[in-house]
């Protein structure tokens, strides 16, 4: 789009751009710089998405303070709608405190805090909740002002509902009260999120050390923070008790608003005079370097500044041989005749009937569970989103077979009855529970009533929950088959292309899983058919967290079939919950329990390998041709 006119202003350069929009530099005819927002083609017909970009307008026409980007016009282009802000010329806070690692400046802190309180307590007495806070929305320009950006889910009124999901917020800086959706959502969620976004720049670091998102998510609803003075010595009182109070997980117990807030964080003259230099003396750099802070590039926790790299040009030198290669191969076979491509070969004839996807399912003898033949071949496990999910690499994998389902509670009650097995759950008398917004161990929780309260009687085609690794490992075993090593889980769950969900690219909704408390509870396991991954597995995001065979650690794996340490303390969990947001459904998350941790929200499904052994086969051939039509 650079160059193209929009309207009045004339595109020069790409500030950004997302799922839904794009950010661009432009010139109006009075030679003013101004933002453009636009959305992206492919949302257009998204009645929902073009509601909000709408709504994001309405806000920002409402508002007009000096640390708020301002809106300049709002405009119809074609087909596409047009927003034009204010040009901030700077750089997001998030970018600010990954350059720093560590404490930002005290005087330049100091000075961002108390505009961004004044801010927001105008937005609020506007009727604007903002419920997306984060050091990302906050631009810094070069005077070190900060400027509010981003109201695309803001909120006119003074109490919101849960209408956006939790999966829509950066989830280090969501407030407990998100999580249960019976709460109401007030000013003083906004005043949560900001108070974390103070605690990382005045202590360096997050209250919450946790980098998996149900971890993120418990220490929000049940870790209480150390003040921030505990790793900034020199802060003042009145301002680290600011910030614990505003990080109560009661609402109750947090300032009623922003001017509240602002009045706790105030210091006097010479008290900031001193703090000042006293603070600054223990810090590497006292000055905040706007300039450099945009060379950096930030993926969550990870920082990495931008520069050519080796790699970076071996790469690029092999890209062009690639290109010499294939044009050289032309000129030596032209005049030759057609070569062609190479005839593909043929396809492999399997046991079992094609599903929908086009793979091979059977009937496995063992439990009589419906199993997915997944393919040989590469696929992409890991992603950088997260230090626990790194390195992102190609893994190969031999055949192997997996349920096409989670194993139901009718299943694990034939196991149960057939084995007189005893969970761990059973023996302790209890398991673990959600009670709003705290974690309960709850007597009589097992298997057979997850929650303590309701049995599965009419749930018999549900995810059976409440299992422990031992609990689900037994129950494989049993069928004589195994738990899934996080390598088969992910192929399965990602496909050859390393799909970031089970179903693709693009976000969940109430269609393709079960999650984010939509439904508030478990799901038949063959509820979500369009949710079904590349291979035709479904439930691999949502319903219920799935136990994998793996000991967790993390770092490199192995190149082929990897199968993790020999040993450890904690198994490998994968697939998100029907209580989480979207960041949890993707494929390439994980989580890890000890082999005795019973919760609610925690199933399985099984693996085998491939080919399946004589004593099997034939019984597997009868059961397939039987149950799903598949001919010997």
């Amino acid at each position: 789009m650079i160059n193209e006119q929009l309207g009045d202003y004339l595109i020069t350069k790409s500030l950004g751009k997302g799922g839904f929009g794009s950010v661009w530099e432009a010139t109006a005819e009075d030679g003013a710089t101004v933002a453009l927002k636009v959305l992206n083609p492919q949302v257009l017909e998204n009645s929902k998405v073009v509601r909000k970009f709408f709504h994001e307008a309405m806000i920002l026409a409402k508002l007009d303070h000096p640390n708020i980007c301002r809106l300049m016009e709002f405009f119809p282009d074609g087909e596409n709608y047009c927003i034009v802000m204010e040009y901030v010329k700077g750089v997001e806070l998030k970018k600010l405190i990954a350059q720093r690692q560590g404490p930002l400046p005290f005087d330049p802190a100091y000075n961002i805090a108390t505009h961004c309180l004044d801010a927001f307590q105008y937005a609020h007495i506007n009727g604007i909740l903002h419920r997306d806070i984060k050091p990302a929305n906050i631009m810094i320009n070069e005077d070190h002002v900060p400027k509010i950006m981003d109201f695309g889910i803001a909120k006119m009124g003074t109490t919101a509902s849960h209408d956006t999901a939790v999966s829509m917020l950066s989830i280090h800086y969501v407030p407990p009260e998100r999580f249960d959706r019976g709460t109401e959502i007030d000013v003083r969620a906004d005043i949560y999120s900001l108070a974390l976004v103070f605690y990382e720049m005045f202590a360096g670091r997050r209250p919450f050390t946790a980098t998996e998102t149900s971890q993120i998510m418990f220490s929000h609803m049940n870790e209480i923070p150390d003040p921030p003075d505990k790793y900034a010595e020199h802060l003042p009182a009145e301002i680290s008790q600011a910030i614990s109070k505003a990080l109560e997980k009661d609402p109750d117990d947090r300032f009623s608003d922003f001017a509240e807030f602002s009045r706790a964080m105030q210091i006097d003259e010479a008290t900031h005079d001193d703090v000042t230099m006293i603070f600054d003396e223990t810090l590497l750099d006292p000055v905040l370097d706007i300039e450099a802070a945009k060379a950096i590039e930030v993926v969550d926790d990870v920082v990495a500044v931008k520069k050519k790299s080796p790699i970076g040009l071996i790469a690029a030198v092999l890209a062009v041989l690639v290109i010499v290669g294939a044009a050289a191969g032309y000129f030596l076979t032209k005049g030759k005749g057609p070569a062609g491509p190479p005839p593909p070969p043929p396809e492999e004839i399997e046991i079992g009937v094609k599903n929908s996807k086009g793979f091979y399912e059977i009937i496995y003898p063992g439990d009589e569970s419906v199993m997915v033949l997944i393919k040989n071949g590469e696929f992409t496990m890991g992603a950088d989103n997260y230090s626990a999910e790194k390195p992102p690499q190609k893994i190969y994998m031999d055949k192997y077979y997996i349920d096409k389902y989670l194993v139901s509670n009718q299943q694990y009650q034939k196991f149960v009855e057939s084995t007189q097995y005893v969970t761990d759950a059973e023996k302790e008398g209890s398991g673990l529970v959600r009670m709003g917004r705290r974690w309960k161990k709850i007597p009589e929780a097992s298997w057979k009533k997850p929650d303590g309260l309701t049995e599965i009687e009419g749930k018999e085609d549900h995810p059976v929950s409440q299992v422990s690794y031992n609990d689900a490992s037994s129950y494989c075993q049993s069928a004589g088959k195994d738990l899934p090593t996080e390598a088969q889980w992910e192929k399965a769950a990602r496909g050859p292309d390393g799909n970031e969900y089970p179903w693709g690219a693009s976000e969940p909704d109430d269609t393709t899983a079960n999650y984010d408390n939509i439904i508030g509870a478990t799901t038949p396991v063959t509820e979500y058919e369009k949710g079904q991954s590349h291979y035709g597995a479904q439930d691999m995001g949502g319903n219920v967290y799935q136990w994998n065979k793996d000991w967790y650690a993390t770092g490199e794996r192995a190149a082929k079939n990897p199968v993790g340490p020999e040993t450890g303390k904690e198994h490998v969990i994968k697939g998100g919950s029907f209580m989480e947001g979207s960041e949890s459904l993707r494929s390439a998350n994980r989580d890890r329990y000890p082999v005795n941790y019973s919760s609610f929200l925690f199933g399985f499904r099984c693996a085998a390998k491939y080919p399946l052994p004589d004593d099997k086969l034939e019984v597997m051939k009868k059961l397939s041709n039987e149950k799903l039509g598949a001919k010997e």
